[in-house]
């Protein structure tokens, strides 16, 4: 099994072979696999009442595997789409970050600005404290 069960961890709403079949998903497109991905992606979606979460996840591998641009070509458009949601942003920024694009700040600090979704913000002041990790560790060595 990919994605064991913990017995004291609350259940999901989904069964195990279907978190499996996510995961495949996920890591097909980390690891360049795009059409094999792609079925498994659709198929998914397909199925899901809200495929909102999962897509941003997608995006986000999409990022990790260095396809920088699709990552952002479907982020800006979730952002026209729907500018009030702040999900989108911070996995923009995510996805900049993954690029190089030192212009994540502006998302970052576009959530923080306007949003007042708890989540969103702890996630936004997340990738802060992770950039902040890494930038100790570059300047320790």
């Amino acid at each position: 099994m990919l994605v064991p069960e913990a017995k004291t961890a609350a259940k999901s709403a989904y069964p195990v072979i279907y978190r499996n079949l996510m995961t495949v998903g996920l890591l097909g497109t980390i690891y360049r696999v795009g059409d094999d991905a792609q079925t498994i992606h659709s198929t998914v979606e397909m199925t899901l009442e809200d495929s909102h979460s999962y897509s941003l996840y997608r995006t986000v591998a999409l990022a990790m595997a260095g396809q920088v641009g699709d990552a952002r070509e479907a982020l800006a458009s979730r952002i026209e789409e729907d500018p009030q949601n702040g999900e989108n942003k911070v996995a923009m920024a995510i996805a900049m970050l993954f690029g190089g694009d030192r212009g994540w700040r502006y998302w970052i600090d576009n959530v923080l600005a306007t949003h007042a979704d708890q989540e969103v913000r702890e996630a936004a002041f997340g990738v802060l404290k992770y950039v902040g990790q890494q930038s100790r560790r570059v300047s320790l060595h």
